[in-house]
This record gives C-alpha cells, sequence and structure tokens, in this order.
C-alpha cells in the first residue's frame, strides 16, 4: 500500500470514528480517543510523506520542461523496447502513463506489439492530480483577463492580432481539494440590515432603535467525491507506440473529461449516481425573456440579469456562460444600415457580454444564458487523474482495439447559488 492510499485509509477509519459516535448520540470512549490521537501521529506523518512526493513530482515535471528546451546530447541506441519518448523525465499526463511501471512491463511482455486476440489490461496509473491538469490547460495567466485593447472610435477594415482563448465553464470555477464527502450550508439569500444606531438605547425607545440583526438563509448540501470518466477507443498498434500513445493521450485526456465534467456541473439531477448541477440546485435566481427576431431581447436581458446580481450585498458577475448558437447570434447583430455591431468577421473580440468575459459551453441550450459569481462553483479534486487501459471490452480483442479510459474523483459545490442567474426564453425555446 502506498503512503497516499494508506493515508485515505487512516482518514477514513478516523471519520468512521466520528460517524459512529455521532449516530449513537454520544461522546468518545476512552479506547476511540486513544486510536483518534493515534491516527492524528500516524496522518500528520503520512501527510507530510504525500506532500513531499507531490512537490518532487512537480518539481520533476519542471525540470523535465527545462530540459526540453535545451538540446540534448543523443543518447546510445538501448536494447529491448526502450525508445526516444523514454530517455527524458515524463512531463506531460501521456508521457507519465507511457512511462509508467504498468506500461513499461506491458511493453516488455510485447516487444513485437499485441496480436489479435492478445489480452490487455495494463491497469490504473495515476498521472497527475486535478491542479495540474486544470494548470495545464490554459497558457494565459488568467482567463478572467480579458484584453480588450484599443477600440478605434470609427469603423474600418482591419486585422485582430491579439489571441484570445475559448472559455468553457472549466476555466471559471473555483478549484480545490477535499477529503472526502462532506456537508456544508449553501446561501441562498442575505439580508443585510448594518445601519448606524445611537450610543444609548432607553427601555422606551421604538424597535426602529435597537440594533440591527441580519439574517442568511441557508439550505444544507452534500459534497460527495463522484468519477468523472470518458474514454476513447485506439489500436493496439497505437497502444504499443509510446511516443504517438503519448501525443494522442495529451489531445484527448483534456477533451475526454471536460465533456463529462463540464455535463455534471451543470445538467447533473443529484439522482441515479450523479451530483447535482448548477440548472437543478435550489437557491440560483432565474430570469426570463421573450425571444425577437435576433438576440438583442437575449441582450437586453442579460443586462438586466447583471442588475440582479450586483444589487446583491457583494454581488459580482464574473463571466456569462452561453451556447455555440448564441455566441454566433451575438457576432451577427447588425445596426439599421446592415453594419456589424460586434468587431464582424475581420475582428476575434473583446468576445464580451456588457463588459463581462463571454465562454461558451455545448451543454446550454440555445437562448439559456447562465452569469454571476462563477467563483462559488468549487470543483475538489479527491483522488486525482487515473487513466487505465484494457481490451477486455465488447470485441475488442477480436478487432485489435483497446479501450483507454481517463478518471478524475472528485466533488462539486455550490456555495453560494444566488449569486448566479440563469436567463431563459419564455415558454423553453429560442
Amino acid at each position: 500500500m502506498t503512503p497516499r492510499e494508506k493515508l485515505q485509509a487512516l482518514l477514513k477509519e478516523a471519520a468512521d470514528i466520528v460517524a459512529k459516535a455521532r449516530d449513537e448520540d454520544r461522546e468518545f470512549t476512552d479506547e476511540e480517543v486513544t486510536r483518534i490521537g493515534e491516527l492524528k501521529t500516524e496522518t500528520d506523518d503520512l501527510g507530510e510523506k504525500v506532500k513531499a512526493a507531490d512537490e518532487a513530482q512537480a518539481a520533476a515535471a519542471a525540470m523535465a520542461g527545462k530540459a526540453a528546451a535545451t538540446p540534448a546530447r543523443p543518447a546510445p541506441a538501448l536494447s529491448g523496447v526502450k525508445d526516444r519518448q523514454e530517455d527524458g523525465d515524463a512531463a506531460t499526463f501521456g508521457e507519465r502513463f507511457t512511462k509508467s511501471g504498468l506500461y513499461e512491463a506491458f511493453r516488455k511482455s510485447n516487444p513485437s506489439g499485441v496480436g489479435q486476440g492478445s489480452p490487455v489490461d495494463i491497469g490504473r496509473v495515476r498521472v497527475g492530480s486535478m491542479k495540474e491538469w486544470m494548470a495545464s490547460r490554459k497558457a494565459t495567466a488568467s482567463p478572467l483577463q480579458v484584453a480588450l485593447g484599443h477600440v478605434a472610435p470609427i469603423r474600418m477594415p482591419m486585422v485582430d492580432q491579439v489571441d484570445r482563448d475559448s472559455l468553457t465553464i472549466l476555466d471559471l470555477i473555483s478549484r480545490g481539494e477535499t477529503a472526502g464527502a462532506f456537508e456544508y450550508l449553501q446561501v441562498t439569500g442575505v439580508t443585510r440590515n448594518a445601519a448606524v444606531v445611537q450610543d444609548e438605547i432607553l427601555p422606551g425607545d421604538e424597535a426602529s432603535a435597537l440594533k440591527p440583526t441580519s439574517t442568511m438563509t441557508t439550505a444544507l448540501a452534500d459534497a460527495k467525491p463522484y468519477t468523472y470518466a470518458d474514454g476513447y477507443d485506439v489500436t493496439n498498434s497505437l497502444l504499443s507506440d509510446a511516443p504517438a500513445l503519448a501525443t494522442y493521450m495529451d489531445q484527448e485526456l483534456e477533451y475526454s473529461l471536460d465533456s463529462v465534467i463540464e455535463d455534471k456541473l451543470l445538467n447533473g439531477t443529484g439522482t441515479g449516481g450523479e451530483p447535482r448541477g448548477l440548472l437543478h440546485t435550489t437557491g440560483v435566481q432565474e430570469l426570463t425573456y421573450t425571444p425577437g427576431s435576433d438576440a438583442m431581447a437575449q441582450v437586453k436581458a442579460i443586462r438586466q440579469a447583471i442588475t440582479k446580481i450586483t444589487t446583491l450585498p457583494g454581488g459580482n458577475v464574473t463571466a456569462c456562460l452561453m451556447s455555440p448558437e448564441d455566441d454566433e447570434a451575438w457576432d451577427l447583430l447588425q445596426d439599421t444600415t446592415d453594419r456589424f455591431m460586434g468587431q464582424g468577421p475581420f475582428g476575434q473580440g473583446p468576445n464580451t457580454s456588457w463588459g463581462r468575459t463571454r465562454a461558451l459551453s455545448q451543454r446550454l441550450a440555445p437562448g439559456t444564458v447562465i452569469l454571476g459569481d462563477w467563483r462559488q462553483v468549487a470543483l475538489l479534486d479527491r483522488e486525482g487523474l487515473s487513466v487505465l487501459a484494457f481490451n477486455q471490452h465488447k470485441d475488442y480483442a477480436q478487432r485489435n482495439l483497446v479501450y483507454v479510459r481517463a478518471e478524475l474523483r472528485a466533488a462539486q459545490v455550490i456555495w453560494k447559488p444566488n449569486r448566479l442567474i440563469v436567463v431563459t426564453p419564455a415558454g423553453g425555446g429560442s
């Protein structure tokens, strides 16, 4: 058992002791007090070891990145199945998989490739944490700091040379870690009653003279880790080619996991073994509008929705999430002389909605827009990112195909639902 696995087992044991005492409505026994003290000592020690291992892994990845930028001395030819992809340290998720002990053992046992009907079961390989995966998504420092540039006061043909990333919901939300399932209070409403009061309040004074009290409406919610998984098919030939497989995985990992996580963050029902998404969370504000012949009705509705958020104490709109179809409708808006209201076909940005970042999601129905403080939505890493490869799937062994599955164990939370608002067309259509 690895230190990380042992740490998780000890944390679970401690949680079980707490849950048992709570269920039986009693204090800890002497034996439980002693055991909890032992668990704390052991978990503190293992926590330091896991932290040191993570820091070493991050340092190795950073050094590998520097090494990649420096011309290396040609390596001597080696016997066996090692190749140029395996000479350096693994820097990407795909390389971490192809450089793992499980994959290397598979390569050594199949030096000539995998034949038809050969069993393939490489097993689970942990290739990194969610923090590392998210950090590799964008090269820009902050996706919410959209460069608006200098807009000319007159319209004339121009070529916009500013490179702006296409943002998704995963670029907007908060990220963190969790040690397991927990309950938390979702803040669905806050009434601020702060006021200036007189120094002395006498018994005969009116109630309005009393010191004010603010109220907060909350709802109890569960944050439970779920396994977000998606897979893709590869040929036996590609599975045996470490450099090509690593390159392919680096491209597919982001697409595969982004798709399922984004869907559950928005559309998860909270039943049937899936988390509760934003569109099924009580407390999220709503606003409807009557669609017109173009996107102008939606444009005005979004401005009204911004006011509903910013009039809340501390309310802030960090981004507007919309479908690709609505994004197109915004870009095609024209004035009475057929001039494009945006940058037109020769410009790329600034891609904003009333000054707020415009992000896209294929998981939203056309006509529906979600905006607000996206930092109130968080994805918390539980076990990191792992990859499995096997052909005990359908008739893949006969077809010389292998199923590669990427998994991320994480929990999603929505701290303050009322800081977000869903704008939908009246009647549910666009």
